[in-house]
């Protein structure tokens, strides 16, 4: 059983490599290492750039995470950020402009990296790919939950309750009284329902602010490490790394939670 196993990852293996390899930023490392390696005819250059560019591809090699993305069959650009006039929430939107611009800016900080130091980074590189999936299921999950709840009134739904419950206690036959309180239930259970949903939609926000907060620090912390190069220590490299994985298992976590909104239908 467990050789089948094995078989099976095998047997993807050459899929997982042929994406990692493929990837804009594990191409951006090999591409920026080429092109000084020639600008200074240095082989020591092009060896620390080709060190790089493989140590991002084993990264994505060993983790389970990527692995999960690539054999799930969705195409790279329903796992990248969409472009903020796509958009038609204005706070999703705001966040994702900021993402892509410090991703534009990281990139260009990465391209002017010494080799040792986007060596070092390679974990941390990888948490960045994976942060920017889970953001961009963030944005999908925010857009959904946008559009539905511009449908909805949620203080119309509170008139209904409190006009059922006047009826209610207006009413002489025990049987209409029932009735109405019947009904008053279910839009009660109606509100609830809303109410989970827009605090769901908060919480993508805040996190969604989040993600975008850390991508902006980005930069300035690969800069750090630039300008420290060789006096820049192995904790510095891991604290960076530390952070980005602390806030996708956060993300996790609640995507998990989220699982209940895949479908939005309250009765109305």
């Amino acid at each position: 059983m467990a050789e089948r196993g094995e078989s099976t990852l095998v047997g993807h293996l050459p899929k997982v490599l042929a994406r990692s390899a493929g990837s804009t930023l594990n191409l951006v490392v090999a591409g920026s290492s080429a092109l000084l390696a020639a600008a200074l005819h240095s082989w020591a250059v092009a060896a620390l750039g080709g060190a790089a560019y493989v140590a991002l591809v084993a990264w994505d090699v060993v983790s389970p995470v990527f692995w999960k993305e690539t054999l799930s069959g969705a195409s790279d650009e329903a796992r990248k950020l969409p472009a903020p006039g796509r958009l038609e929430d204005p706070r999703v939107r705001d966040s994702v402009r900021a993402i892509h611009q410090a991703r534009e800016e990281l990139t260009r900080t990465l391209e002017g990296a010494p080799r040792g130091v986007v060596s070092h980074l390679g974990l941390a590189l990888a948490s960045v790919r994976e942060l920017e999936g889970r953001a961009a299921r963030l944005v999908q999950r925010g857009e959904e939950l946008f559009r539905y709840l511009r449908t909805v009134d949620l203080n119309a739904v509170r008139e209904q309750i409190r006009l059922l419950d006047e009826q209610a206690r207006a009413a002489r036959d025990t049987e209409a009284r029932g009735q109405y309180e019947s009904s008053r239930k279910a839009r009660e259970e109606h509100l609830a329902a809303l109410m989970d949903i827009h605090a769901a939609y908060e919480r993508v926000l805040a996190n969604l602010s989040s993600v975008a907060v850390t991508f902006q620090g980005l930069p300035a912390k690969v800069m750090r490490l630039r300008a420290l190069d060789a006096q820049a220590t192995d904790s510095m490299y891991g604290d960076l790394s530390e952070e980005l994985g602390r806030m996708n298992g956060e993300l996790q976590a609640f995507e998990d939670t989220l699982q209940s909104f895949k479908e939005v239908r309250v009765a109305s």
